[in-house]
């Protein structure tokens, strides 16, 4: 049986002639999204990766002096106020200001004045100006030495830190370094 589509005049097309679809153009799209898929997914990992390696503590990745071993026998503070660092308590340093390298000029600092180093590192926090924390009232008198040995204004009590006496560098110094002082020397 014919038709109409089936006698065309040469030179003129009608009707509605498709071509059988070919499996191999639906596979070649199908790859092409799978491919442009996977890219997607590596570029992410690839930025969450760079995004966390940030993240981390660069100064961490430096090696500590040993701490000193020397057994001093220091007498007791008596007063609220001390002259004398005391080697037995843990001083933490830690960066909250984003200037690279702060935390290892002040751990330095507090090293040099005698006292035992902690942890040194990096610390998230929205002050600007720098604190020495102390854990436990005992702990008060060095604080304040070490405040005033770094050139910082405030300490305050805080149970949020494990060492006895946490520094936290904010922007308010970190450009500057510590100051040179008398307090806290052997």
């Amino acid at each position: 049986m014919t038709d109409e589509f089936d006698e065309i005049e040469p030179g003129r097309r009608s009707g509605a002639h498709r071509q059988e679809s070919a499996a191999s153009s639906n596979v070649g799209a199908i790859s092409l999204v799978i491919i442009l898929a996977l890219v997607a997914v590596l570029l992410v990992v690839a930025a969450i990766n760079i995004i966390f390696s940030s993240m981390g503590n660069p100064e961490s990745k430096i090696a500590d002096p040993p701490a000193s071993e020397s057994a001093s026998a220091e007498p007791s503070p008596s007063e609220s106020e001390v002259s004398v660092a005391d080697d037995s308590i843990t001083v933490d340093v830690l960066n909250g200001s984003g200037v690279s390298g702060a935390a290892k000029k002040f751990s330095e600092a507090v090293e040099e004045k005698g006292w035992t180093l902690g942890q040194v590192g990096n610390y998230s926090t929205n002050l600007t100006d720098s604190t020495v924390y102390y854990n436990g009232d005992e702990n008060e008198s060095q604080a304040k030495l070490v405040a005033k040995s770094l050139g910082i204004k405030a300490t305050e009590t805080s149970s949020d830190f494990e060492a006895d006496v946490t520094v936290v560098i904010c922007s308010d110094i970190a450009d500057r370094g510590p100051e040179s002082s008398e307090g806290g020397s052997d």
